[in-house]
């Protein structure tokens, strides 16, 4: 085993560590994030291929063969998500940038990330994947609009655009994980952990690219940081929780990876439509900002937790049981 390899391995098996780690890294040793931020196409990339490295052909064959469940998943995290944000939006008294800034981040799609995240913690990275890419591929459709009616926010996205750079990043990353499954097919099978390694590395480049400048701004209004970072972790965990819940009967893994694709939204695809409505309102761009540390620190704070949880009972899967 190579160098690259070991270090793909530990990656592997301590992926939430790592990421926790490679936050806090981000935000305490700036040029670690500015050197990491411009190479976010590769790190999209990357864990893109080391999710798809966990997800065999096959392994869609158990979900698509239930289309009603799949769709009850897929019309949860794609629509069912935001209209509980709304719900509470409306319902909990919170500073007018605040709930503009945490609508924003609910209204999202699942994070990009999401099955590489469920690949580390053991959970369904084929159900993951599906229900990213299928609320991606329809949010230039809803999502303005949303956004416009729940929030009276401004989201500028252009459909046929989003819908070319999601392709360029699927694709080829599914066409590389093919090549090597076809032309290095014993190395994978030796080496599971570094695929999922793969998946850890992109994810590492993501968690200190997205903490370029925020030392300033925790050193700036720490107290401020404190409280809306506390609003944060209560969000994700809250709608994962929610999600978790809504599908438990459909077996503990299957429901916990709903949960997963619940609480981690895509922020920084939100943030970025909404950039241009943002200026002069520097909490909301603080409170999205924020959001990002629970996606990249709670695998690690949730991993044994989850890891007793869905081993602690027998559990009923989408996909058929194989002999």
């Amino acid at each position: 085993m190579n160098v690259v390899t070991r270090i793909l391995d530990f990656a592997g098996r301590r992926g939430p560590a790592v990421l926790f780690i490679g936050v806090l890294l981000g935000l305490v040793v700036p040029p670690l994030a500015d050197w990491a931020r411009p190479l976010m196409g590769l790190a999209v990339f990357t864990f893109t291929l080391g999710a798809f490295m966990k997800v065999r052909l096959e392994d869609f064959k158990g979900p698509l063969s239930r289309p009603g469940r799949l769709a009850l998943v897929l019309l949860w995290s794609t629509f069912g998500v935001p209209a509980v944000a709304i719900g509470l939006a409306r319902a909990v008294p919170l500073p007018g940038d605040v709930t503009q800034g945490f609508l924003i981040c609910m209204l999202a799609p699942p994070v990009g990330s999401a099955a590489a995240i469920a690949a580390m913690l053991g959970l369904s990275p084929v159900l993951a994947l599906l229900a990213t890419v299928f609320a991606t591929l329809l949010a230039p459709l809803y999502l303005p609009t949303i956004a416009a009616v729940a929030g009276n926010v401004q989201l500028h996205m252009n459909p046929w655009e989003m819908t070319v750079r999601l392709a360029l990043i699927v694709g080829p990353a599914a066409a590389v994980a093919a090549l090597l499954r076809r032309y290095a097919a014993g190395f994978v099978r030796r080496n599971p952990q570094a695929m999922t390694g793969l998946a850890v590395a992109g994810l590492l480049l993501v968690a200190l690219g997205a903490m370029r400048g925020m030392q300033d701004t925790v050193l700036a209004q720490p107290l401020l940081v404190i409280g809306l970072l506390v609003l944060a972790f209560a969000v994700n965990a809250g709608f994962q929780l929610i999600g978790t819940l809504l599908f438990l009967g459909w077996g503990r893994a299957q429901a916990v990876t709903v949960g997963l694709v619940s609480g981690n939204r895509n922020i920084t695809l939100a943030w970025v439509m909404a950039a241009p409505a943002l200026v002069g309102h520097p909490s909301v761009e603080l409170y999205i900002a924020l959001s990002v540390f629970p996606i990249f620190m709670m695998p690690a704070l949730t991993r044994g937790i989850l890891a007793r949880y869905c081993a602690g009972a027998a559990t009923t899967r989408l996909q058929p049981a194989h002999n």
